[in-house]
């Protein structure tokens, strides 16, 4: 989106009434039926609010700080708030606050005050150590008119929560595409689809995510995380519903790693045991291998074995079970790296590596170019657009998505036209007409920074279509596993091409990377690997 077109965007001035009143309509439109009488009350008292009062309310239940001081408010939509905060005070979604309010107090007023009190306090103090000896009722006195909370924020936020089935985002998201810092594929909103189908997910995600939220910023030992987490989190794991799943196994990973950390290896193997994702499988076998459980080691990784099918997780089994068969075994990964074409490039290239390597090149007469799986995923993604985003009428859920919401899992793959594949003439002008018509658009897999259509001409120029094919279809099956580990850069000089990886001389090739080299080459496509030598 340019610069202009963000430059001329000018929002209501009530914009944020405007994006919880379309929140509203959602959940009148999907949720009536899961609310509790909390949310039904909340939403009466709401409506039942004067125009100013409720955005009063929304301006501050939406801002970070838990109370204000009722002189520093000043919202020029709103104009004077005198009767505002008397409509939210009489049904009941303000209140007055007299405790726990000195955060938002100078220290210069705390001083201030302590010295009128004949209070002394240090110069070195911290405002927090200022506060603690003065009274926060004394403060409010003689520095301010009032100190006022919303109420009933956890009901707002709640809400909220039910339209985008996360607490991550909020009403900002609104703002942040209205202002043009992001763009999405429009989907109409009566075609979104709500994300909890009970009242039971809804509240089992709800729950792990404000306890991932308290683990996050808690200061408490280890020991009462995980007594928390025995208490709050362990007896969701038997009856855990798709929309928790991903959010509990991130808080488990979570756990167990600060667990390690600790050293509380036992403790550790206690939470991971309640996942079986590759992350924690992985972690479970190292744990067992550090405590000298060997045996159960190799167990675990046998169940890994069958369970993961990224390369990544699926190579750390195998290497791992072959180390243990034969400790002089050398990874495959390794193995290719050792018979790696050697490249000479100047020190000054230390750090940037990839662009000494193209500069190599370049002088040798090559077109060469930083690619890494840009230009793949660009590909793709302008190639499958229209089955990416092919049913707006399911999958989508709020108006913030780049993807629907099954994208990369099994059920989401359509069939590939592999047929346009072969006339690049009119495949080019497809993947531009695609990028014109969608320009900025939130795409999974499009980067449009690094889109270069002089770059993917030539790409389409020299790629075998067998080659092609075989590859595209390959990534689209596998989306989520394997969008990563191309090779760093591209090369050409008229009919000659090739894909480099490129590693400096204490650099490693990765599972996901060899996996690539090696499918490429199957595939008819040359794939050149240099290790970097740097020139004394």
């Amino acid at each position: 989106m340019t610069n202009d077109r963000k430059n001329e965007v000018e929002l209501s001035a009530t914009y944020y009434w405007d994006h919880f009143s379309y929140i509203l309509r959602y959940i009148d439109r999907h949720y009536l039926p899961l609310l509790q009488e909390k949310e039904i009350a909340f939403l009466k008292d709401f409506s039942e609010l004067t125009f100013a009062a409720q955005c009063l309310y929304l301006r501050l239940a939406s801002r970070r700080s838990a109370c204000f001081r009722i002189e520093k408010l000043k919202y020029p939509e709103i104009g004077d708030l005198a009767t505002p905060l008397r409509v939210l005070r009489r049904s009941g979604l303000l209140t007055d606050v007299s405790e726990g309010i000195e955060s938002i107090f100078t220290k210069q007023e705390c001083v201030t005050l302590a010295k009128k009190q004949d209070i002394k306090i240090p110069s070195s103090a911290s405002k927090e150590e200022a506060a603690a000896l003065v009274s926060s009722s004394d403060l409010i006195t003689a520095f301010s008119s009032g100190v006022v909370a919303p109420a009933r924020v956890e009901v707002f936020a709640f809400i909220q929560f039910l339209f985008f089935g996360t607490r991550s985002r909020d009403l900002t998201d609104f703002v942040v595409r209205d202002l043009g810092h992001r763009a999405f594929v429009e989907v109409q909103e009566e075609d979104l689809k709500p994300y909890f189908q009970t009242r039971e997910e809804a509240e089992q995600k709800w729950a792990i995510s404000m306890w991932r939220e308290w683990f996050y910023t808690t200061i408490v030992s280890a020991d009462e995380v995980l007594a928390s987490w025995r208490v709050h989190m362990l007896p969701l794991a038997s009856s855990l519903l798709e929309p928790s799943v991903r959010a509990f196994e991130k808080t488990c990973y979570a756990l167990g790693r600060l667990l390690e950390r600790e050293k509380a290896y036992l403790e550790a193997l206690e939470v991971y045991e309640v996942s079986l994702t590759g992350a924690s499988l992985e972690r479970r076998v190292r744990v067992l291998q550090k405590m000298g459980e060997l045996e159960e080691a190799i167990a675990w990784a046998r169940v890994g074995l069958e369970l993961c099918v990224s390369p990544t997780e699926i190579h750390f089994f195998e290497d791992f079970l072959a180390k243990q068969a034969s400790k002089k075994s050398i990874k495959q990964v390794t193995a290719s790296l050792k018979q790696a074409e050697l490249i000479e490039i100047s020190p000054e290239y230390i750090g940037q590596v990839e662009a000494g390597v193209v500069a190599h090149f370049q002088a040798e007469g090559y077109y060469a170019a930083f690619t890494e799986n840009q230009i793949w995923r660009n590909f793709l993604g302008l190639f499958a657009w229209d089955l990416i985003f092919a049913d707006r009428k399911e999958g989508f859920h709020h108006p913030f998505q780049w993807a629907p919401s099954h994208y990369g899992k099994e059920s989401f793959a359509g069939e590939l036209p592999l047929h346009l594949l072969q006339d690049r003439v009119g495949l080019l002008a497809l993947l531009r007409s695609r990028a014109e018509a969608n320009q900025g658009a939130m795409n999974p897999l499009v980067d449009w920074y690094s889109l270069d259509f002089d770059l993917m001409e030539r790409f389409l120029q020299v790629m075998p279509p067998d080659g092609l094919a075989a590859i595209a279809q390959y990534l689209w099956e596998h989306l989520g596993t394997h969008v990563k580990g191309f090779p760093d850069l591209f090369i050409q000089k008229d009919d000659e091409f090739a894909f480099v990886e490129v590693k400096s001389p204490n650099d490693h090739l990765s599972a996901i990377q060899h996996f690539w080299h090696d499918f490429m080459r199957r595939n008819g496509v040359k794939v050149r690997l240099v290790r970097l030598k740097y020139l004394e």
